[in-house]
């Protein structure tokens, strides 16, 4: 043989081999064949707009509107979103336990498998147009599984009873119970007005302020605790879908709410108000409340509402004597008494005067961090009118913290003892009034 065939031969041979093992490689495994051919149906859940549920507990049809399911009815009224988002993951896909198919000669009776009619239909709309629709019929004698089957389709499926028990509900049970539905990262106000307390919470960058009745920087934690709460209020009962005419309102307490909740969005939208009226009639532990944005009055948990709107503002203050992180801050200068010291960040290295080597900076961090972590005894007097009283006028001690990209330092007075005790009265910039500072602030500074 030439040596020109036998390279020719060898191409060729190769080529073939490669080819197979393309091939090979695209086709399923044994179990995703089996796993095909028992799927009755996928279906993308991103890609539904519309579903509708013809089952023996309730009848109902949805729609998601920018994003959002709506019962598809004049009240349009919000839907509950998990719920739906469980169903549609039953569909996505639908797999049969086993398939049975009958013959030519013997084709299987949809009747006898609950299937004509159908217990249950439910069907889907995509964002093509098109629709697809399972039929639900019998539970099968092992009854965590039930026969269903596709219109046209000779084949009839055993699948899990999931799908028909997630669904299986009343209209109402397809009702969001989330009374007030926004993502907290969004909120940029709060404003509570109630008959004992009122406060506006107001976000500036990354960071809230009481900036309403008081004002005063807020304690993130307990303004994040606040959003959390007012996210997860829950519907106990629909009370009624039609707007409280004017001869109502006295009805649900809306002519004189006990409280109004306004939540303002990082977006286009008008704000969110919340009116909170009179104890329910029949049940002295549930409130009446309606949102601005929906015709429904609601009846939800009067405990769970005094909670949220009962706050006295103080407790929202920030206790904390400075909010900044070790990272952020490149200069800090003190003051106590007769000496001075100053320490600055330069080229990545802490520096003090006098000093000629750099300073070791874990510590100078670690100092940091204890200043940040120092928590204020209280709130003295929001309104002095003589700061020398207090020792602050010149004051006893001073602390400047500068952080990255700001020109003005934030300081720190620190005062006179308070009661002949060890902690001092202190004042701190871009906050009301005087405060306690604790005992620990002066071996923080000396």
């Amino acid at each position: 043989m030439k040596w020109k065939t036998t390279v020719v031969l060898l191409v060729v041979t190769i080529a073939v081999g490669a080819y197979v093992s393309l091939y090979e490689l695209k086709q399923p495994t044994p179990q995703r064949r089996e796993e095909l051919a028992n799927q009755v149906v996928q279906i993308p859940a991103e890609d539904v707009t519309a579903l509708a549920v013809e089952l023996p507990k309730g009848k109902v049809a949805l729609t998601r509107q920018d994003g959002l399911w709506r019962l598809a009815s004049p009240l349009q009224a919000r839907a509950d979103e998990s719920l739906i988002r469980r169903a549609l993951s039953e569909l996505d896909p639908l797999t049969a336990e086993r398939v049975l198919e009958g013959t030519k000669r013997k084709p299987l009776a949809l009747a006898e498998f609950g299937l004509a009619p159908p217990r249950g239909t439910i069907t889907v709309t995509m964002k093509d147009g098109k629709t697809t629709t399972v039929w639900l019929g019998e539970p099968t004698p092992v009854e965590s599984n039930r026969y269903a089957a596709l219109p046209g389709s000779p084949k009839i499926f055993i699948v899990s009873n999931d799908l028909f028990d997630e669904l299986n509900q009343p209209a109402d049970a397809y009702r969001s119970r989330e009374l007030l539905a926004f993502e907290t990262w969004n909120v940029t106000m709060i404003a509570v007005v109630s008959q004992s307390s009122s406060y506006t919470l107001t976000k500036q960058g990354e960071r809230w302020r009481l900036t309403a009745q008081l004002t005063d920087d807020a304690d993130s934690a307990a303004c994040s605790g606040l959003l959390s709460k007012l996210r997860n209020l829950k519907v106990e009962r629909f009370m009624a879908d039609t707007p409280p005419s004017q001869d109502s309102l006295a009805q649900w307490g809306f002519d004189q709410p006990w409280a109004r909740v306004t939540i303002t969005l990082d977006q286009p939208e008008r704000p969110l108000e919340l009116l909170v009226g009179r104890p329910a009639v029949d049940n002295a532990e549930q409130v009446y409340a309606k949102r601005s944005d929906e015709p429904t009055t609601y009846a939800v948990s009067k405990v769970n509402i005094e909670d949220l709107l009962l706050k006295d503002p103080q407790t929202l203050r920030s206790p904390m004597l400075l909010e900044v992180f070790a990272s952020q801050v490149v200069k800090v200068e003190v003051q106590w008494m007769d000496t001075s010291w100053t320490v600055e960040k330069l080229d990545g290295q802490w520096n003090a005067a006098a000093i000629p080597d750099p300073l070791d900076g874990s510590k100078v961090e670690a100092w940091l961090w204890k200043l940040r972590d120092t928590k204020l005894v209280r709130f003295v007097d929001d309104a002095p009118t003589d700061l020398a009283r207090y020792g602050l006028e010149p004051p006893k001690g001073r602390i400047l913290v500068w952080l990255k990209d700001q020109a003005d330092a934030k300081e720190v007075l620190i005062g006179n003892t308070v009661d002949q005790g060890k902690s001092r009265y202190g004042k701190i910039s871009g906050r009301p009034g005087i405060v306690e500072l604790p005992e620990g602030i002066e071996p923080i500074i000396t």
